[in-house]
């Protein structure tokens, strides 16, 4: 592994500029907010216009406002009474777009930046802070993702490696995206938010799926699953999967030669002895290869879940996971990691009178990893325990909760860290909810952080990055046919990580010199347009701030840490045509990203569609991706090319 030409920005001026006070932007964004509640109650009341039950459930607009996420406090809450900036992607929302894998699905949550910088490469984050300081993978170290309950942000580099995410798209149930701090529940690295992937249950995907595509740059993908039960309280299913990509492009044009493979299997079983307990084993293996960088990768996992209700007021979850990755790559020189994750969990949710709901909990996790080079010791194993207690509290009974908690964890770097949290939410109407929550979260150090050799010797150890963040939203449903949310933020950051000079020597020193300030606004909302036609879409806004505590750090150290647009747009559009067709559009307009003073990825606009054919137990789809332009360009390095391609799915 080297560390790159992703230090060029170093020799570049920063590009710097002032903006306006942020009490003057929050000033407009509560003053929109607050017009909102200038609207008649009757009209958030009363439904001014009335679908039958059979178009809301097709359209899944009635669902999706009623749908439970627990994302933001571990237990079931409906989504339009969450005290959260929280978005849901659906099992519905994935199959009528264009997406074909997961990093993609994401796109379709306006709150995250997700870019991708080549055929096997994505940086994905919330409220910013998308970080390319290495050429073999993107560092975006502050948003944690789950699947299944299973955390694969990995230790060694800080972030995910979304080449090897790889989860059947049409298990997915759905997809819980929350932008702001996720500590006080979910531990370290949940600073700027948590992504919650949740897969159906075995019971949900019985009989034979089958799906195949072939076309250009996604080139070819072939899938199987099939779902059966031994009786009536056990359900299996199993599913294997292959996709190959074509070669990126460079910036000149030329291809990038970093064709991609992979090949993934596995299983899922779901006991059900009684209506109080669910027991859940399931597991994944995997094995692809890259080129350019040269690369072999593989892996395992294994998730055990026992869910068990004593009554209505108290309920346990115990969890167990087992998670192996494997990398051999020959970026400039050959570089293996192997990192084995070992991870119990244990939640208590009981009801103290009618108004205290308690939430506790702790856990273990072992992380060992091995490489053989780069990173001194090159054997090392991290232990990370943690323990947190929630109290949800219910000031006025359906109108008024104040949510209390906090989570103590200990690493092997920085000892012990706490990360409070209070939220509250107002819900005067069922369909109007205005809430405001205050946070403390870290981002504890990686492996890169601590242990790189090629950063020569840091004058203090690492510490952990912090944010406190303030946000407040407000979540509406005026009419029927039209749900909106807006949220807004303000975070200061403390210890962030920075390349300094270590004169009169040469090299750099990473250190935690450096103080950021960000602020904006999240916009999402569903409409219904008629029967047969739904919207769904969102604008975000981000500012940033960024100062240096220390005369050593690299005048362009904060272009490293956060490559981000100002200005986002996401729109998708699901249309039902007759004679079973139908005709989906996903587009997007991304700002601008400064990567030197004298260089950026310039501002584009991405339009995707699909024309389907679907009846009973038979889907055709034609499939385009980046149809405006023959290429785009995304991220720091690469372009990635027009795609077309078929699609033939059967279920049975």
């Amino acid at each position: 592994m080297t560390l790159t030409t992703n230090l060029m920005p170093v020799i570049f001026k920063a590009y710097t500029k002032r903006s306006k006070l942020c009490i003057n932007y929050f000033s407009i964004v509560y003053l929109v907010i607050f017009s909102f509640s200038a609207l008649p109650l009757d009209a958030l009341s009363q439904d001014n216009v009335m679908l039958s039950p059979t178009a809301i459930k097709k359209l899944s607009l009635e669902e999706l406002m009623n749908i439970e996420v627990t994302s933001v406090s571990k237990s079931p809450e409906k989504l339009t009474e969450v005290a959260s900036a929280i978005q849901v992607i659906t099992s519905e929302d994935i199959r009528r777009s264009s997406t074909t894998r997961l990093p993609d699905a994401l796109r379709l949550a306006s709150n995250l930046q997700v870019a991708r910088s080549n055929a096997h490469n994505w940086a994905i984050t919330a409220r910013g802070f998308n970080a390319a300081p290495l050429s073999v993978n993107t560092l975006s170290d502050k948003l944690l993702v789950m699947i299944d309950g299973r955390t694969v942000y990995e230790p060694l580099l800080g972030g995910v490696s979304w080449d090897s995410q790889n989860i059947l798209m049409e298990d997915i149930d759905r997809i819980e995206v929350v932008s702001g701090p996720g500590g006080t529940l979910w531990g370290a690295n949940a600073i700027n938010g948590v992504i919650n992937v949740n897969s159906k249950s075995a019971k949900e995907t019985q009989g034979l799926y089958a799906s195949g595509s072939y076309g250009e740059f996604f080139k070819d993908f072939g899938a199987v699953r099939y779902g059966s039960h031994i009786d009536s309280t056990l359900f299996f299913r199993v599913y294997g999967q292959r996709y190959d990509n074509e070669s990126s492009k460079l910036l000149n044009g030329n291809s990038a030669n970093d064709q991609w493979d992979m090949t993934q299997g596995g299983f899922r079983m779901d006991y059900l002895p009684s209506d109080n307990t669910t027991i859940t084993f399931q597991g994944d293996l995997y094995k692809g290869k890259q080129n350019t960088p040269s690369t072999h990768l593989d892996g395992q996992n294994v998730i055990g879940r026992l869910s068990h209700s004593f009554s209505e007021k108290s309920n346990i979850s115990l969890q167990f996971y087992y998670d192996r990755t494997w990398r051999n790559s020959t970026a400039g020189s050959t570089f293996k990691s192997l990192i084995n994750t070992y991870d119990a969990d244990f939640q208590h949710h009981l009801a103290i009178g009618s108004r205290n709901r308690i939430l506790w909990g702790t856990g273990y996790r072992i992380m060992d990893n091995r490489v053989n080079r780069a990173f001194d010791p090159p054997h090392k194993t991290l232990k990370l325990f943690n323990a947190f207690i929630q109290d949800q509290i219910a000031l006025v009974p359906n109108l008024v909760e104040l949510t209390l908690g906090t989570k103590l964890l200990h690493n092997d770097y920085t000892s012990f860290e706490w990360q409070p949290s209070i939220r509250l939410a107002w819900t005067p109407l069922s369909k109007l909810t205005v809430w405001t929550a205050v946070s403390r979260a870290v981002r504890t150090p990686s492996r890169f952080d601590a242990d790189l050799t090629s950063a020569s010797s840091p004058t203090e150890p690492f510490k952990s990055e912090k944010v406190i963040a303030y946000e407040m939203g407000y979540r509406i449903r005026p009419i029927q046919k039209i749900s909106l949310s807006i949220a807004t933020f303000y975070n200061t950051y403390t210890d962030l990580r920075s390349f300094n000079t270590r004169l009169p020597q040469s090299g750099f020193v990473l250190a935690n010199n450096q103080e950021a300030k960000t602020w904006g606004i999240e916009i999402s909302g569903n409409a219904v347009v008629s029967s047969w036609w739904r919207l769904r879409g969102g604008y975000t806004f981000l500012k940033k701030e960024f100062k240096s505590t220390s005369a050593n750090v690299y005048e362009y150290s904060s272009l490293i840490e956060a490559l981000d647009p100002n200005n986002q747009v996401m729109l998708q559009s699901i249309l039902d045509l007759p004679k079973h067709f139908q005709l989906d559009f996903d587009s997007r307009y991304v700002d601008k990203i400064v990567i030197t003073p004298t260089s950026s990825v310039p501002s584009y606009f991405i339009f995707d569609a699909r024309l389907a054919w679907e009846h009973k137990t038979i889907s055709i789809a034609l499939i385009g991706q980046n149809l405006i332009k023959k290429t785009n360009r995304e991220f720091t390095s690469g372009q990635i090319p027009r795609s077309l391609f078929a699609n033939l799915t059967v279920r049975f």
